[in-house]
């Protein structure tokens, strides 16, 4: 029971909510009226920090974006919003409680990440358009916080990864039911397969760039012998459920990172040496250089247009003379190597290439679905938008993370006496982040919740995996979390 005094305090702060509720109400600030649930949230993030984050991850891919709403920009709620809550708890634990050990800012993964982010940072301050990109930066750093940084302390209790991956593998799981239904209506019809993911994924290679995510996961999990044979079951039928909407999404990019994830997987099964990977892809890329224009003209040749026939589907990735899809693509890659050229070094700022681009486009290169004001978006590549936006340590940044997150998942997988649901996990993110950085040469999707939770959470899985190798348990972690288990 409240005492006197606490009854004096409650009535006081019940009062202070209705009065501004009221005065929102007024204004028309019709968003304010959630206030009294975020300061519910905000009580459950300080008492159970790894409860809300799993919570966090669970609605992400049911959250829906709003294009525009009373806070005067696009949000995609409720995750977004849970996500600012766990970066100002990020911090609050940073400068105050100072409980994040010093052997994770050290790690290669976090420099790595520090650099893009910081060069992402940076170059908001030169940008051509400051506004845009300080905000394109501020959503990268409150997903690296939320994900990577407060992830990291909480997967070094090893039973909070598995438990990070289903959280989002169930709910997908629901969408994969929900699209693969409306596509039915249409008797699996090639066009409605673009949309019929809507309102939760914005278009089809999208949705297929995070399902293609998860299938390392989810085959992981099948196959795991140490799980009952209930988990065996529910696992095989996630897993049948990610790769129905894997091939049902149609994205041609989604599945050829599937088969280049697969390629990487048998490298590393059969413990190819990476100096032998390394001069092959050299050899591979001088061939091409050497003999480019007979293999353009080849690829030229190609007339094979997007079908609804998969065969015929896929062998149109390499139409380059007549798909729509691949002629736009090359143009915006040609248009951000021309914003470049103009500004090397710093770029035009993070978030402004939507905005820059249509200049740099040349009249004898659009296509049929192409805007002369150049108001379609993305560079369609995570390598060239950068590159465009944030010059040449931009990209660099970017490429250097995929290297050294590669680096980092071997020595996990490979090191003497790591256990099978440690290889299992760290297969499972390392796998997955190569499908998204494959994926990344085609389209870009770090700016969207969606894509964000798994990339940087599957990097933070790796980090704290890598940790614990070389950590003992009781050094490591928030004060919240629970001993270390060695299975999931």
């Amino acid at each position: 029971m409240l005492d006197l005094s606490q009854k004096w305090k409650f009535g006081i702060f019940a009062s202070l909510i209705t009065v501004l509720q009221a005065l929102f109400v007024y204004q028309q600030f019709y968003w304010y009226l959630l206030l009294p649930i975020g300061l519910i949230l905000l009580v459950w993030l300080i008492s159970s920090v790894d409860k809300f984050f799993l919570f966090a991850v669970f609605v992400t891919p049911l959250s829906i974006e709003l294009k525009e709403s009373d806070l005067g920009a696009a949000l995609s709620l409720p995750s977004e919003a849970l996500i600012i809550l766990m970066t100002v708890l990020f911090y609050f634990k940073l400068f105050v409680e100072k409980s994040i050990p010093a052997s994770f800012w050290k790690h290669p993964i976090t420099l790595t990440v520090l650099f893009h982010v910081g060069w992402m940072l940076l170059s908001s301050f030169t940008s051509t358009m400051p506004i845009v990109s300080l905000k394109a930066t501020a959503t990268r750093i409150w997903f690296v916080s939320a994900f990577y940084f407060l992830g990291t302390q909480l997967f070094l209790d090893k039973r909070n990864i598995p438990r990070f991956f289903w959280m989002y593998v169930v709910p997908l799981a629901g969408i994969v039911i929900y699209a693969t239904y409306r596509l039915a209506v249409f008797n699996f019809e090639k066009q409605p397969a673009h949309w019929v993911m809507d309102p939760f994924y914005n278009d089809h290679t999208h949705y297929g760039a995070v399902l293609a995510m998860f299938v390392p996961f989810v085959i992981g999990a099948t196959l795991f012998a140490r799980f009952s044979s209930g988990w065996r079951i529910f696992s095989l039928l996630m897993a049948l459920l990610i790769c129905a909407g894997l091939f049902f999404s149609i994205s041609r990019a989604a599945w050829l990172s599937v088969i280049a994830a697969a390629g990487l997987w048998v490298i590393m099964l059969l413990k190819i040496r990476w100096t032998v990977v390394f001069g092959t892809s050299v050899a591979l890329a001088g061939l091409f250089f050497l003999f480019q224009t007979e293999i353009i003209m080849s690829l030229e040749q190609n007339k094979q247009e997007s079908s609804g026939d998969v065969g015929q589907h896929f062998r149109s990735a390499t139409n380059i003379s007549s798909d729509a899809s691949n002629l736009e693509r090359i143009l915006r890659w040609k248009a951000a190597v021309r914003m470049f050229k103009e500004r090397p070094i710093m770029g035009f700022g993070p978030g402004t290439y939507a905005f820059q681009y249509a200049p740099y486009q040349r009249s004898n290169e659009l296509t049929i679905i192409s805007t002369n004001f150049g108001s379609l978006g993305s560079a369609h590549s995570e390598y060239l938008l950068p590159l465009s936006e944030q010059g040449l340590p931009g990209m660099l940044s970017f490429i250097l993370l995929g290297v050294v997150i590669v680096w980092v998942g071997c020595r996990v997988i490979f090191l003497p006496g790591a256990n099978q649901s440690t290889k299992v996990l760290a297969y499972a993110a390392l796998l997955g982040l190569a499908t998204y950085f494959i994926h990344a040469f085609l389209n870009n999707f770090l700016d969207t919740d969606e894509a964000s939770v798994p990339f940087w959470g599957m990097a933070a899985v790796l980090t704290a995996l890598d940790l614990n190798s070389e950590v003992k348990p009781i050094e490591k972690g928030l004060s919240h979390t629970s001993d270390f288990s060695e299975d999931p």
